[in-house]
């Protein structure tokens, strides 16, 4: 798929998957920062559709896994430890998040990055992703509705992907039961560093190249 049919055909499918995870987490959920981070995330998916044809995908990736490093090896600095985003600061998050949602099409690192909060539990801070994501994702096919995607030409691809996201929903909630406080937290912070360096190296320089 080119871009310009990837980045809303992904939305479409992490719609699905992320409805099901707030669905299936909705009891966990941290409201005081969704609420927050929805207030302007409409307005960022507006201005992320403007720049969507004017800046390179690639740059803007290995933007996010660059800030995605930093964020999380802040944290292991002796100014910065401890420290947490604070709760106002999810306001122009959201529209941030809503800008590059529509332009790169992949924020979860830089969201996992801002959940790791003292009064979140491991599935507190899956269900707010999930309910991060779903915002998100349904702003954006919502956009590229209007700039005329059709979703219906690619219904074989989505009608074998949506029973997959539901599947995985499952086993991943099943999962997250056999990980304490402690190692959840370490495999997160393990997993969003892979996926930071994913974004830098492969989605950003070996595809710019």
């Amino acid at each position: 798929m080119s871009p310009a049919v990837a980045i809303p055909f992904h939305g479409w499918v992490q719609l699905v998957a992320n409805g099901w995870r707030v669905f299936l987490f909705r009891r966990h959920i941290g409201w005081h920062l969704v609420g927050r981070f929805s207030l302007l995330l409409p307005f960022g998916v507006a201005v992320g559709l403007w720049l969507f044809q004017a800046l390179p995908k690639e740059s803007i990736q290995v933007l996010i896994g660059c800030v995605v490093l930093f964020s999380l090896f802040a944290r292991h600095i002796r100014h910065f430890r401890g420290k947490e985003l604070p709760l106002g600061a999810f306001v122009p998050l959201g529209f941030v998040v809503g800008i590059l949602n529509m332009v790169a099409g992949v924020v979860a690192p830089l969201l996992g990055v801002m959940v790791i909060r003292k009064e979140l539990d491991r599935a507190s801070v899956v269900g707010t992703l999930g309910f991060f994501a779903l915002a998100g994702h349904g702003l954006k096919i919502v956009a590229f509705a209007l700039a005329g995607f059709r979703v219906g030409e690619h219904l074989p691809a989505l009608a074998v992907m949506v029973p997959a996201v539901l599947l995985g929903g499952l086993a991943g909630k099943w999962l997250l039961n056999w990980f304490n406080e402690r190692l959840f937290m370490i495999v997160f912070q393990v997993v969003l560093v892979l996926l930071a360096l994913k974004l830098i190296v492969w989605e950003g320089i070996v595809k710019a190249l």
